[in-house]
């Protein structure tokens, strides 16, 4: 629509100009003749005019202007003098042909007389100066729009550089508060474990291995790359260990994992994600319907599945949240090669289901980084 709209601009100033014209050259006429030459006269030559004006500047040109290189610019006389030919022709052609088929009489002309040849060559040269003048106005406009637009954009650019800026400085000042408050937590909890280890040692034993987790877990988010599955399930244990430190070790929550699934790499904490959902939403009390991890591979496939019995005071705040986040991650990670559903079955069971194609999990042996937990 915004581009119509300006065409039609144009195209209406054109007229404007072109009737403006044609009405200042009428009263010239009409001034130095005491009269008006016949309406047929208009119609035919300045039709004729401005097709040359717009065929100088569109098509003569812009064809030769445009390629910036001497020969093209030798070219130019011999365009215009074919220009002049042309339109000597066709004006002979309206004259002599096609007034006389559309019955129109005219006055004979005396093509011996130089004026006769003159007049019409210099009316050629004249629009085709005016169509010079026109089309290095246009160039100039779309050069100076061109330039606007890349002085826009340049802007543009150099603002979203500033905010770059910002948030980086925003982001490295997040990263190093993030650096001050783990250290000054872990010296705190380090302070706390040598105080109550020969006091209270079953409250040390937590403190110990909620530390580790904690460290775990601000190491793994600095990571970029991924970790390997193993380390993850002694997280998983720790966490495993915890509760039931909490529940006097009455819970039923088995972990079973196939050892050639250890050294492959995964996105970090999704398995301890997947583990605190049971604790949250699960009930784990009863020892006929024990919650389940299960690691295995099957069919060039890597399956991580939990099932739970779910709790019967239901929580369901940040369920489905962190099932969510758990499907974006798969998906910017892995993308089509992996999936992730969950569902609740007929005996309240409510079941998660990884899946990811080994393809994208390349085993490998590193140097594991033993963590730095509190020292008993």
């Amino acid at each position: 629509m915004k581009i119509d709209h300006i065409n039609l601009k144009i195209l209406r100033t054109h007229a404007i100009v072109w009737s403006s014209f044609i009405l200042y050259e009428t009263l010239i006429t009409w001034v130095a003749r005491q009269g008006l030459p016949p309406l047929k006269d208009f119609l035919t030559f300045y039709t004729l005019n401005i097709c040359l004006f717009y065929a100088h500047a569109h098509l003569l040109l812009t064809n030769i202007l445009v390629r910036r290189k001497l020969w093209a610019w030798l070219l130019l006389p011999i365009g215009i003098v074919v220009e002049i030919l042309i339109y000597l022709v066709l004006m002979m052609f309206v004259i002599h042909v096609l007034y006389g088929w559309l019955g129109i009489s005219i006055e004979p002309i005396d093509w011996q007389n130089r004026m006769n040849i003159i007049k019409p060559i210099w009316r050629t040269l004249y629009f085709i100066g005016f169509s010079t003048g026109y089309y290095f106005l246009i160039t100039y406009l779309k050069e100076k729009e061109r330039t606007t637009a890349l002085e826009r954009q340049r802007l543009h650019q150099i603002i979203g550089q500033q905010k770059m800026e910002q948030e980086l400085g925003k982001a490295q000042n997040a990263y190093l508060r993030a650096q001050i408050n783990p250290h000054f937590l872990f010296n705190t909890l380090n302070f706390i474990y040598n105080k109550t280890r020969k006091s209270s040692p079953i409250a040390a034993d937590a403190i110990l291995t909620l530390s580790a987790m904690m460290r775990y877990a601000v190491e793994s988010s600095e990571e970029k790359g991924y970790i390997l599955i193993e380390e993850e399930i002694d997280q998983v244990h720790h966490l495993i260990h915890l509760h039931k430190l909490r529940q006097n070790h009455q819970l039923y929550l088995t972990v079973e994992v196939q050892d050639n699934v250890r050294k492959l790499r995964i996105m970090p904490l999704m398995l301890i994600t997947l583990t605190e959902n049971i604790f949250k939403h699960g009930n784990l009390s009863l020892v006929h319907h024990p919650a389940q991890l299960k690691i295995y591979t099957q069919n060039h496939t890597l399956f991580i599945e939990t099932d739970n019995l779910i709790n019967a005071i239901h929580n369901s705040e940040g369920l489905h949240k962190g099932l969510e986040n758990i499907a974006k991650r798969l998906k910017h990670n892995y993308g089509d090669e992996a999936h992730f559903s969950y569902e609740t079955d007929a005996r309240k069971h409510f079941k998660t289901q990884v899946q990811i194609k080994l393809d994208v999990l390349t085993p490998f042996a590193p140097q594991v980084t033993t963590l730095n937990n509190i020292d008993k």
